[in-house]
């Protein structure tokens, strides 16, 4: 073989490792899962503003990614303009289950995580209702008090389009019997605009106690003043502690906080026996279980 012969095998070799050199760069450089990022999956689908994406990998076509949400880990599959939601399965094998299977210390690691914040969010939450107890007082906009008038009462922040504080309500109202306190009802009306405008009707039209609980969602329409500035009052002072929901039990000095539809927690902090009735939320059968 003379020189000439040895330099073109060299250079069509060195030409072969280019070409070759090019196109692995040429595929990494379009990685189906170069554009999937948290930001680009918020275009494609609601994705709450703490979710955080945790895992990608090609899977052929696609890439496989996961979220971590509210301590949960959920999976999507992304092209380049398109997400699909479930559970991929190639050669009658789920990838689905063995990504999430491989990924089981990271799913206790990331729900210990919402666990721990999900306990810090509630302290801060309590913190913030005994040294906010006082301001609470200008925002009620209702009282029930089955014994009459007493100066004794646990506030509840309610809306009301929600039919668990509706139901929270009848038990509280046995609660309220039992004890002689008096309920006093914070309208927070957090879920949208049919709930400002009942809220707006309470306020504007003095309804009673009585009234508000059987008010229905399109039953006219009212505006006042008053009513707006109670609204955003009470928007301003929740936010501050970042509650967008309800309902709430509170105690009158702020002491103690029920979050959610739990009567059985509100039973327990006033130190009376578990509730048997239907109202009382069934909190004695609930123990014996």
């Amino acid at each position: 073989m003379t020189s000439k012969t040895r330099f073109r095998y060299l250079a069509a070799f060195m030409l072969g490792f280019f070409i070759f050199s090019g196109s692995v760069s040429l595929s990494r450089a379009e990685s189906v899962c170069d554009h999937v990022t948290l930001s680009w999956l918020q275009t494609q689908v609601p994705v709450p503003k703490d979710a955080k994406l945790v895992f990608k990998k090609e899977q052929g076509a696609l890439c496989e990614a996961v979220l971590s949400v509210d301590g949960g880990l959920a999976p999507v599959y992304a092209g380049k303009d398109f997400i699909v939601a479930g559970r991929l399965y190639k050669n009658g094998v789920c990838i689905t289950r063995m990504t999430m299977s491989s990924l089981s210390d990271l799913a206790d690691a990331e729900r210990k995580k919402a666990r721990e914040k999900k306990a810090r969010a509630a302290e801060m939450r309590n913190v913030f209702f005994k040294s906010h107890a006082a301001d609470l007082a200008d925002l009620v906009s209702l009282s029930f008090a089955p014994g009459g008038s007493s100066d004794k009462f646990i506030y509840v922040i309610s809306d009301p389009a929600c039919s668990h504080c509706r139901s929270l309500l009848d038990g509280l109202e046995e609660v309220a019997a039992e004890t002689g306190l008096a309920l006093k009802l914070i309208i927070y009306p957090i879920l949208g605009e049919k709930s400002k405008s009942m809220t707006a009707q309470v306020i504007c039209k003095h309804l009673s106690y009585g009234a508000y609980k059987t008010l229905k969602k399109n039953e006219g329409t009212a505006d006042c003043e008053k009513a707006n500035q109670r609204i955003n009052n009470t928007f301003d002072l929740f936010k501050k502690a970042d509650i967008f929901f309800v309902p709430l039990v509170v105690a009158q000095d702020g002491s103690w906080v029920v979050e959610g539809n739990d009567i059985c927690r509100v039973r327990e902090y006033l130190g009376l026996d578990p509730g048997t009735g239907k109202k009382s939320g069934g909190c004695k059968k609930a123990r014996e279980n």
